[in-house]
């Protein structure tokens, strides 16, 4: 049986670790969500980034007027791999941690899983479109538009 300052230490403890237990569950959810942002900021640039190759090479072999077909073609092409939870085209996401390219709208879209990460936006987007310069389509950009 306990004794009364056996009873105390013990409330004490319990206290101190329900503090403790508390703040590193605020502390991970933290983690969680600057890497959700880190891993959405590096897929983004790394599509413009496989953008900015993909015309470097045209250009290079003097194909210019390709760059029109680039235009035309889903941006999520230009990363190495698909990226984790690719749903494919269509119009928003089903699924949190989701990407899906509108072709018509030529939108990319995302899903956070942790909306607060986001400001609670519960879905963000960028648009796909050309850069144009004298009518021509001169190049590509990704710009976000939320």
């Amino acid at each position: 049986m306990l004794s009364g300052s056996s009873k105390f230490e013990y409330a004490v403890v319990t206290v101190l670790f329900g503090v403790l237990a508390t703040t590193l569950l605020q502390r991970l959810e933290t983690v969680q969500e600057e890497a959700e942002r880190t891993a959405l900021d590096l897929t983004i640039r790394n599509i413009r980034t496989g953008m900015q190759l993909a015309q470097g090479e045209l250009i290079m072999h003097g194909e210019d007027g390709r760059i029109t077909e680039l235009a035309q073609s889903n941006p999520v092409r230009f990363l190495g791999k698909l990226p984790d939870g690719y749903e494919g085209e269509a119009v928003s996401p089903e699924q949190p941690g989701g990407w899906t390219y509108n072709p018509t709208l030529h939108e990319l879209a995302y899903k956070p899983r942790l909306a607060p990460a986001f400001a609670g936006r519960p879905e963000l987007r960028w648009r796909y479109m050309p850069v144009l310069a004298d009518g021509q389509i001169r190049g590509l950009r990704l710009e976000a538009m939320n």
